[in-house]
């Protein structure tokens, strides 16, 4: 004998799902033909009823202090209610309950879950380690790691070359927010292999499905290769600055000797700058100032003019 139908008194969705950071919006409305007083919404918490708010002709909406700024209604009628949740957050996670206090019969519930799902930093990432064995011309080793947090628990699958087909390390770390982080990785010998063929991470989860590729230029990115430019540079420095001062001197040099054979052409020339000028007799005739003086000739036993 099969068991009477019971007739559905309030519609509803049974299970929602949304990201956390969004909105969601609870929506009930009373199928039955008696009076409706109030409509009252409640959220199951610990084996308890925590209540959100409610609606009557008489009171109006009201919404509890604790909800006050992260539920408001979106539709308010005695037939039919409906409130949303703004920023929802993994602790929004749970079933709530649409409440239709009737006369003469009393209370109709709906029942409606709330799934919430995140995903959070997915990220793939690539750095250059030591080789154990220290011998100056072994391969470096290049570790590869493709990471997300989430809930529930993300997927991670690899697409790699035939080549470097193996089964990578894979850990799980559950957090106390219900997350939990899924960290995939494995290392492989530094060669052309991975610079010539695409590494893809590929992050499933309800709520987004990634792929990431990892850039082959990365690969030749590691904690040595920070170091290249600033040696590069050094080296560049090194080289540029001897020249300059050489090419300096050169031009300072090649004027000097253009007045040496030619003084009159600049006659206020510093002697200073004049080879000549090693002996101070010589330095006197060009004059205090660098000027040529002829020197007068005496005779032997005449006075010189002060």
């Amino acid at each position: 004998m099969k068991s009477p139908l019971v007739k559905e008194e309030v519609m509803n969705r049974k299970v929602q799902s949304v990201q956390a950071g969004g909105n969601v919006t609870f929506s009930c409305r009373s199928v039955t033909k008696e009076d409706v007083i109030q409509v009252t919404w409640q959220k199951e918490t610990a084996g308890a009823e925590d209540n959100i708010a409610t609606y009557s002709t008489i009171n109006g909406q009201k919404i509890a202090k604790a909800y006050v700024s992260h539920v408001s209604f979106a539709h308010s009628e005695l037939q039919a209610s409906a409130i949303s949740l703004h920023g929802v957050t993994l602790q929004d996670e749970g079933c709530y309950k649409c409440i239709f206090n009737t006369f003469p019969s009393g209370a109709v519930t709906g029942r409606m879950c709330l799934k919430v799902y995140a995903i959070l930093d997915p990220k793939l990432e690539t750095n250059l380690i030591p080789n154990p064995d220290k011998a100056e011309d072994s391969e470096k080793m290049v570790g590869m790691s493709c990471s997300a947090t989430g809930k529930p628990a993300p997927k991670i699958t690899w697409h790699l070359p035939s080549i470097l087909q193996q089964k990578p390390r894979e850990y799980h770390i559950k957090s106390s927010n219900q997350t939990v982080t899924v960290i995939s990785n494995f290392t492989h010998t530094h060669s052309k292999i991975l610079q010539e063929y695409p590494i893809t991470c590929m992050i499933q989860h309800p709520s987004l499905n990634l792929t990431l590729v990892l850039p082959i230029d990365s690969l030749e990115q590691g904690p040595d290769s920070s170091m290249a430019p600033s040696m590069a540079n050094a080296i560049a420095l090194g080289v540029l600055v001897p020249l300059t001062s050489l090419l300096l001197l050169t031009c300072l040099l090649y004027h000097c000797l253009r007045h040496l054979r030619d003084p009159e052409r600049n006659p206020a020339w510093p002697c200073w700058v004049l080879p000549a000028c090693t002996k101070a007799k010589k330095c006197r005739q060009y004059g205090a100032a660098g000027r040529w003086a002829p020197a007068v000739s005496h005779s032997l036993g005449a006075p010189l003019n002060t």
